[in-house]
């Protein structure tokens, strides 16, 4: 599981069915996701704001309220 961030602000997620990132943004050490979560016959619209810890070439680490998510980037 996971999302999928292209060049040009592009998402999309991976082996989610029901979270479907659609883009993302980078405003300072803010990253912003935006995406339709799907479920229980409605489809709702979201945003998600998380804090930049830590940014290289291949690894991405994320403060979502006081939880850390990690990334890695796939070869």
């Amino acid at each position: 599981q996971g999302i999928k961030m292209e060049e040009g602000g592009g998402a999309s997620s991976v082996n989610m069915a029901t979270l479907i990132y659609e883009s993302w943004k980078q405003e300072g050490d803010k990253l912003i996701l935006t995406g339709k979560s799907i479920g229980n016959g409605q489809t709702i619209e979201f945003t998600d704001t998380m804090a930049i810890k830590k940014l290289t070439a291949d690894s991405l680490v994320l403060d979502n309220r006081g939880m850390e998510i990690r990334y890695a980037k796939q070869k």
